[in-house]
């Protein structure tokens, strides 16, 4: 069965549209999440997409099992089917905005998940080292996971950013996530493990524009 990838673009804009204007009122990444679930219409459907959002460009790619439906007046929608050809050991370039967390355990309850640099912080030696505890948290997460994505990453090649924090609003709920960015090369090191991985993203959050790798050959 064929996905879609979509390049979706944000052409309606808040003073012209009611409804867009009232999302922004319960924050950036619940804005994102409700304009989203309008391509993938369906009530009480489950999620069958992960996306991730490109601000300053106003736009957003889509990985979903749905070809998205027209919505003109909020979205210029380019879409195709997706099916992801990887070779074992193709050299790949990455990019991902993952929710990075780490579960805590607790005795006698279900160990809660926190967010793994507010956890490095917490354990730094000192304000000194702490520059050097959040960079190998946030690298010591991706590289733990990377081969049960199919992936090989070079460490070396490495970078990360764009740490950011949110807090959404809305219908009395409060939501707490963080999420980071990574870029880099890496190996396919299991073509249909990473296969999968494109299709279903990875991670927390994948509801609020976390969890979408994105991959493109290096020749």
């Amino acid at each position: 069965m064929s996905h879609y990838f979509s390049r979706v673009r944000l052409v309606a804009g808040a003073h012209e549209h009611d409804w867009l204007r009232d999302l922004g009122r319960h924050g950036e990444a619940y804005r994102d999440h409700a304009l989203i679930w309008r391509l993938f219409p369906g009530d009480g459907q489950t999620r069958d997409f992960v996306f991730r959002s490109l601000v300053e460009q106003r736009c957003y790619y889509v990985v979903s099992v749905r070809p998205p439906v027209s919505q003109p007046e909020l979205f210029e929608v380019q879409s195709k089917p997706y099916q992801p050809y990887l070779k074992l050991g193709d050299l790949l370039h990455f990019d991902l905005r993952a929710n990075p967390t780490v579960s805590v355990r607790v005795e006698g309850r279900k160990s809660p998940r926190h967010d793994v640099l507010m956890h490095a912080k917490k354990r730094a030696a000192s304000e000194h080292s702490l520059p050097v505890a959040l960079e190998s948290a946030g690298r010591d997460w991706l590289l733990k996971r990377a081969q049960s994505w199919g992936l090989d990453i070079d460490a070396a090649a490495l970078a990360q950013n764009g740490y950011r924090q949110h807090r959404l609003r809305h219908k009395g709920r409060h939501i707490e996530f963080s999420s980071l960015d990574y870029q880099g090369l890496a190996r396919v090191a299991d073509p249909e493990r990473l296969r999968r991985v494109l299709l279903e993203g990875v991670g927390h959050a994948k509801g609020f524009g976390c969890g979408l790798l994105l991959v493109r050959r290096v020749s």
